[in-house]
């Protein structure tokens, strides 16, 4: 891995999280069909700046959104990378917005790009956010169970909800991404049994619950989906999904494309529901009839991308 230092001293290394479908997304937004265009496109999912160096490159203008503060810094100094040289206050190609992509519409006006003519959004949290050990994002690293994207206005973690909630709000949290009911069943069985003993803090008190259940899982670790159900719902993420996509489409120019990554059915259900309704009321041409997978040279070299779908759609 490359590594570098801006001139605050600031150290980042490059390639950490690797863009999904990185050659399928410029395709199907057509970068280089508006490269030299004046063209805007808005990230809503900004993370490192792995996609959006790729619209940078095209000279598209970019408006990078991200709910992670510490995301974000990086991804200004690999934008900054991509832009044109020198590098000045008027040469920035991009601007960075830090909070809920469900303001989308909000920040888009802000920064000039109420009419854009491509979004993306990449819904798979990163290797920098799962490397962090301190949030508990990753069952790999033990940490206390934050998982909490936006620290800074965010006050309830993934512990309080477990701690907390009663049963059904339980199986609803993780009925969300386990289509299995009865796993989920004796999943919160095991939560409420830990926490009347001890309270649940940390990664490795989560795990317990998940090994103490026999929770088996076929070709994915079995901790994969109870954490991703709880970090999903610490963040309101499937909420949020269905008030930006709203958002995206209002801001799309006609002919503009809308292209969504999802990485698990509850995320792929909502992206597929919005743009057939769309489609139904005239309001998309879907680019996409079936998801874009990611093929088998990318996820062996990146094997996180193996969950990927890609799903596109064209303002009428």
């Amino acid at each position: 891995m490359k590594s570098y230092q801006n001139s605050k001293n600031i150290r980042i290394i490059e390639n950490l999280h690797k863009p999904v479908l990185i050659k399928e997304v410029c395709e199907l937004l057509r970068v280089d069909y508006y490269r030299g265009k004046k063209a805007k496109f808005i990230d809503a999912t900004c993370g490192l700046g792995g996609h959006s160096r790729e619209f940078i490159k095209r000279d598209i203008s970019v408006l990078g959104i991200d709910a992670d503060s510490q995301s974000l810094n990086i991804a200004e100094l690999n934008l900054k990378e991509a832009c044109p040289t020198p590098i000045d206050s008027r040469s920035l190609s991009f601007k960075l917005q830090q909070g809920n992509f469900k303001n989308i519409v909000s920040f888009a006006r802000k920064t000039g790009f109420s009419k854009s003519d491509g979004i993306l959004f990449d819904l798979g949290i990163s290797s920098y956010q799962l490397a962090e050990a301190k949030r508990g994002f990753s069952f790999a690293q033990e940490g206390i169970l934050d998982m909490r994207l936006d620290v800074g206005s965010q006050g309830v973690r993934a512990k309080d909800l477990l701690n907390s909630l009663n049963k059904q709000s339980l199986k609803q949290l993780f009925t969300e991404v386990i289509d299995d009911r009865r796993k989920v069943t004796r999943l919160v069985k095991g939560i409420i049994a830990k926490r009347q003993v001890e309270t649940i803090e940390t990664v490795s008190d989560f795990l317990e619950v998940i090994g103490n259940i026999n929770f088996r899982s076929k070709g994915k670790n079995v901790a994969t989906l109870p954490f991703l159900a709880l970090r999903i719902a610490v963040n309101f993420e499937l909420e949020s999904l269905k008030i930006a996509l709203e958002g995206a489409y209002e801001l799309l120019k006609s002919g503009g494309r809308l292209a969504v990554i999802s990485f698990h059915s509850g995320e792929d259900r909502i992206v597929k529901s919005f743009i057939r309704e769309s489609a139904a009321q005239k309001k998309f041409n879907v680019i996409t009839k079936n998801p874009i997978l990611p093929g088998r040279l990318e996820i062996l070299d990146n094997p996180r991308s193996r969950s990927a779908k890609l799903r596109v759609a064209e303002k009428i």
